[in-house]
């Protein structure tokens, strides 16, 4: 079975169960497996795949028929400019969040030093996203789930950011905090 074949088969799954975007979910499922960006499979649809890699296609396609999300699938979520590590254990992001680090880059000049708390961090996705754009800022970041802070902590170090942002698993309402010239935040609604 080659690349066409099998992103075919499973393009046609996925319309039959109602799936949006089945033949671009089966590329990126492909890809995930190959490790292969999509533009390599697309110009290689000749090329043939083995039998743990079509197994293993099956078992993300399934999973895809009964409607997990793609992030969840693919492990990761672009947001803002960069890439998120995505686990179960953190809400997947939104792209209506992007607005709100566009409106909060707004209020911290480039250079300017400052102190950002993250309540509820999630991914830290936000704290992250916007210490990207002004490095000279530190944050720390709250979240009441040590499976959710996990993640935030890989995406900090995949951002290496893991030195400018303390992470608590705390509620906030038993944080003991300082001082911040910023509070964000973006419970799920």
């Amino acid at each position: 079975m080659n690349y066409q074949d099998i992103l075919n088969e499973g393009s046609k799954i996925l319309k039959e169960n109602n799936i949006k975007n089945p033949s671009l979910d089966c590329e990126l499922i492909l890809s995930k497996i190959l490790k292969k960006t999509r533009e390599e499979i697309l110009i290689n649809l000749n090329d043939c795949i083995n039998d743990k890699a079509r197994n293993q296609f099956i078992f993300y396609l399934n999973k895809r028929k009964q409607k997990n999300p793609m992030a969840y699938i693919l492990g990761f979520k672009f947001f803002w400019k960069y890439k998120f590590y995505i686990n179960k254990s953190v809400l997947i992001p939104r792209p209506e969040s992007e607005h709100l680090v566009e409106q909060t880059l707004k209020y911290i000049p480039i250079n300017k030093s400052t102190k950002i708390l993250d309540i509820g961090t999630g991914s830290g996705c936000l704290v992250i996203s916007l210490l990207k754009e002004r490095y000279n800022c530190n944050a720390t970041a709250l979240d009441i789930s040590k499976e959710a802070l996990k993640v935030a902590k890989i995406n900090a170090k995949l951002h290496h950011l893991e030195n400018k942002i303390k992470f608590f698993n705390i509620d906030i309402d038993k944080f003991n905090s300082s001082k911040y010239d910023l509070i964000i935040t973006n419970p799920p609604y």
